[in-house]
C-alpha cells in the first residue's frame, strides 16, 4: 500500500482533501473511516500476534486455512466479507458531505467492487488505480488457466473497466493488455507508475575496492508471490563454489526479509560456507541502511509464459539507490525498466548459467572498479512520488470535469 500511502501523503499540495475508508482489521490513523469486517475476528481468534496489537502479522494467517478457504468460496477474494459494511459507511458519509470523486485502490479486488456499488448509488465520477494486473499476469495462482473463477473474475473485471471514468494502471504492460482487451474503453487508461520518495535516495556509493562484493536482496520470495523462488540464485552460487571454493571471498548475497523453511533449507550449506548471509527480518530504517552497503542490488521475479506486468515497490527503492541491479526474471515490465534506464543487468530467471554468468561480470566490474552506478538522477525524475502524485491530480481534474452533475 506504500503507493496509495504516498498519493494521500502529497495529494493536498494539489488542491485535494481525501477521507479514508479501510478495515477495521488494522491499526492506523485516528482520522480514518473503518468498517468492520468478519476476517478481524478469525485473526484475534487464531493469531495471538494480532491480538498484541501487532497486525501485519496476519500475513501468516491468510497464508493459512483462511487463505485456501477464501479461495475456494469468496470471490472475487476473502475481502468480500467486508463490503456490506464498507458500502454502507461509505455511502453516509459521501451523502453527508461534498465529495467530488472515488477512488479505490486493487489489490483486494472488492475494493473495486465497493468503488462499483458507490458510483452507482451516488452518481459520483470514479478513479479505479490497479496497482497490479488482475486477469493477465494475476496474482493469485487460482486464476491462472481456465477455470470457473477465472471467467467470473473476469466479468467483474469488465464491469469495473466500463463503469470507472478513469482507469490508472501502475506499468505500460497492464495499459497494453486493457487497452486491447477493452478497446472501447482504452482512452480511459492512464499510467501512473510506482516510485519512491524524493528524500529517500542515498547515492552515495561503498568503495569500489571492498571485498567481496555485497549484493543485497530486500524482501521475501515465496511470501511475495507463491511461485517466486531463490532457488535458480542457489543454484548459481552453489556452481561458482564448485568451480572455486574461495568464490565466498569473491562475493556476499544478503538476504533480508522472511524466509520460508523451503528457502532456509535451500540456503542452509551457502551460509555455512559464507557465501550467503541471512540477515531475516528488519524495520524499514535498517532494510535502507543494508541497502545502502550493497554494491549491487538484486531482484528476483517469478517466471511465467506471458509478459510479466507487475513491478515489486523494491525496484524503485532499488533504483533510488543509485546501485546496478541485477534483475533475474522473465520477459515483462521489470526487465524493461531496468534496461530502458541503464539500471543494470536483466538476465533469464530460469537459467542457472546465465546467473553465473551474470554473477561473474559483476564482480569483475567490481574488482576492476568499473562497476556502473545505476540509473541517472535526470532518468528517474519522473519517479519521485510528488510528480505520480501530480499525475494522479491531473487524472482527478480531468474526470471532475467531464463528470455529468446528477439530477
Amino acid at each position: 500500500m506504500a503507493r496509495t500511502t504516498a498519493f494521500l501523503r502529497y495529494l493536498p499540495a494539489f488542491g485535494y482533501r481525501c477521507q479514508v475508508l479501510t478495515t477495521s482489521a488494522f491499526g492506523g490513523e485516528d482520522d480514518v473511516l473503518r468498517a468492520w469486517e468478519p476476517l478481524s475476528l478469525y485473526r484475534w481468534l487464531f493469531n495471538r500476534q494480532v491480538r498484541n496489537g501487532e497486525g501485519n502479522s496476519a500475513v501468516r494467517t491468510r497464508r493459512g486455512l483462511l487463505s485456501r478457504i477464501g479461495r475456494a468460496f469468496f470471490i472475487p477474494d476473502l475481502q468480500i466479507s467486508w463490503l456490506p459494511m464498507a458500502f454502507v459507511s461509505g455511502l453516509r458519509y459521501l451523502r453527508g458531505h461534498d465529495c467530488d470523486l472515488i477512488y479505490t485502490s486493487f489489490p483486494p479486488a472488492s475494493a473495486h467492487l465497493l468503488g462499483y456499488l458507490l458510483q452507482r448509488a451516488t452518481g459520483l465520477p470514479w478513479v479505479a488505480d490497479f496497482r497490479d494486473a488482475w486477469i493477465f499476469d494475476p496474482l493469485d495462482v487460482y486464476l491462472e488457466g481456465e477455470s470457473l473463477r477465472k471467467c467470473l473474475e473476469e466479468r467483474i473485471e469488465e464491469r469495473v473497466i466500463a463503469s470507472a471514468s478513469a482507469v490508472v494502471v501502475a506499468s505500460q504492460e497492464v495499459a497494453d493488455y486493457l487497452c486491447t482487451r477493452y478497446a472501447s474503453h482504452s482512452a480511459k487508461v492512464r499510467v501512473i507508475s510506482n516510485g519512491f520518495d524524493e528524500a529517500l535516495p542515498n547515492r552515495s556509493r561503498p568503495f569500489q575496492e571492498m571485498s567481496p562484493m555485497r549484493l543485497i536482496h530486500a524482501g521475501s520470495f515465496s511470501y511475495s508471490h507463491p511461485r517466486r523462488s531463490p532457488k535458480v540464485l542457489f543454484d548459481a552460487l552453489e556452481r561458482l563454489l564448485q568451480e572455486d571454493a574461495q568464490w565466498d571471498q569473491r562475493l556476499k548475497v544478503v538476504l533480508v526479509g522472511l524466509l520460508s523453511e523451503q528457502e532456509t533449507a535451500w540456503a542452509d550449506s551457502l551460509v555455512r560456507r559464507g557465501i550467503v548471509q541471512v540477515e531475516g527480518v528488519v524495520d524499514r530504517d535498517r532494510s535502507l541502511e543494508i541497502q545502502e552497503s550493497a554494491h549491487v542490488l538484486l531482484v528476483v521475479d517469478h517466471m511465467r509464459p506471458w509478459t510479466s506486468t507487475n513491478v515489486p515497490s523494491k525496484v524503485y527503492e532499488y533504483l533510488a539507490q543509485g546501485r546496478p541491479i541485477l534483475s533475474l526474471g522473465g520477459c515483462g515490465a521489470v526487465g524493461r525498466i531496468v534496461t530502458e534506464l541503464h539500471a543494470g543487468m536483466h538476465v533469464p530467471g530460469d537459467d542457472a548459467d546465465a546467473v553465473c554468468a551474470a554473477l561473474k561480470s559483476l564482480c569483475n566490474g567490481h574488482e576492476r572498479g568499473i562497476l556502473p552506478v545505476g540509473a541517472s538522477e535526470e532518468a528517474l525524475r519522473p519517479f519521485h512520488r510528488r510528480s505520480l502524485t501530480r499525475a494522479l491530480a491531473e487524472c482527478f481534474d480531468s474526470v471532475i470535469q467531464q463528470a455529468v452533475p446528477c439530477k
